[in-house]
């Protein structure tokens, strides 16, 4: 075993990638049990991750504030003080994410041992100790794990997730005064990128199904806050559904998914958030691949798009909502009856 005395592991985005890199967590703290370990993630993102048990320390990366340093001397000041302050007598700094910017922390943080994918692209292999070779083709989290394996790391798949306790007075009284404490399924209908969007059309007719069918008397939309008009066109004044987004921390988006009795979602944050908590869930894909994408151990819960086509890429803003519109209602409808009545034994698939 590897004697080390502090661990770091740099993840710091996307959303969803956070919480999709809770497995490589939960192997560094078996492997290294009452280690510290600390986690680079992206300001803002720090509910993610703050409340595991095995997450010694939070640090923040300003990514925001800093990005255009090479003009401000003020944010070329943050930056610097952001890279000194990772030093902090690491002797294994592990790089789950493998891009310049995440390269160079782990290279800053002086750590003894720096783990890294060999072919990380823009540079980021020249900051590590130790360059694994990884095969492609791998789901993204088999990805990191194969990383630390290859590091001599067992990996385990334990993905869990933690809502973080001070938010839970705040949440629950949200929940009571808006939905009440019965059941609601949570839907999560936007993306960065309107390539991955199931249309709004398309959304607001499966709220109207679900309100009108029975299996439901509540819906929750969740997103970010500079999504809220998206979501009111969704919700369209509909008795039933009330919008999350823009009314409290990403911890209560958490908690919203935790406690709902189905997640419906396109390839985002809220998906794999689904996945770490466990619920039943839906996940519907176009311009990405779901086998690479999609949520760890539930790939079965997945509907692609027949249009989708392994040559396109959802950053072609050519695309629009073409691919995903061809996802029909009737099966995703078809797909949330048949997972509300799943029984809860088969939600895994053991990943």
């Amino acid at each position: 075993m590897i004697e080390t005395q502090r661990i770091l592991l740099i993840r710091p985005s996307a959303l969803g990638d956070v919480f999709r890199s809770i497995p490589v967590l939960s192997s560094l703290s078996r492997a290294f049990p009452g280690v510290p370990i600390d986690w680079v993630v992206q300001e803002g993102f720090e509910d993610a991750i703050r409340a595991h048990p095995a997450v010694a320390r939070a640090i923040p990366f300003p990514r925001r504030r800093i990005q255009h340093w090479w003009r401000s001397p003020a944010q070329a000041h943050q930056a610097i003080d952001f890279f000194r302050g990772l030093r902090g007598g690491y002797h294994l700094v592990v790089d789950a994410q493998g891009l310049a910017r995440s390269g160079l922390m782990a290279f800053a943080s002086g750590g003894g041992r720096r783990i890294g994918f060999a072919d990380a692209p823009e540079g980021a292999w020249l900051a590590y100790t130790d360059r694994i070779a990884v095969p492609e083709g791998l789901h993204a989290v088999d990805r990191m794990l194969a990383l630390l394996e290859g590091a001599g790391i067992a990996p385990i798949t334990d993905s869990g997730l933690f809502v973080p306790e001070d938010v839970e007075v705040d949440w629950a009284s949200w929940r009571s005064s808006s939905i009440g404490d019965g059941p609601y399924i949570a839907l999560a209908p936007t993306s960065r990128w309107v390539s991955k969007e199931w249309p709004a059309d398309h959304w607001a007719e499966l709220a109207r199904r679900l309100l009108g069918d029975g299996h439901t008397k509540r819906i929750v939309l969740l997103g970010g806050s500079g999504e809220v008009e998206r979501l009111i066109e969704i919700a369209g004044g509909r008795s039933g559904i009330e919008i999350l987004a823009g009314q409290g921390p990403l911890a209560w988006s958490m908690a919203a998914v935790r406690d709902a009795s189905l997640v419906v979602a396109n390839d985002s944050a809220m998906l794999h958030a689904a996945a770490g908590f466990d619920v039943p869930l839906v996940g519907l894909f176009g311009p990405t691949d779901a086998s690479i994408s999609g949520p760890f151990g539930r790939i079965s819960d997945c509907i692609t798009s027949p249009d989708a086509d392994s040559s396109l890429h959802y950053r072609d803003r050519k695309i629009g909502d073409r691919v995903m519109r061809a996802i029909s209602v009737d099966s995703v409808h078809s797909a949330c009856v048949a997972r509300l009545f799943a029984p809860a034994d088969s939600l895994s698939e053991g990943a």
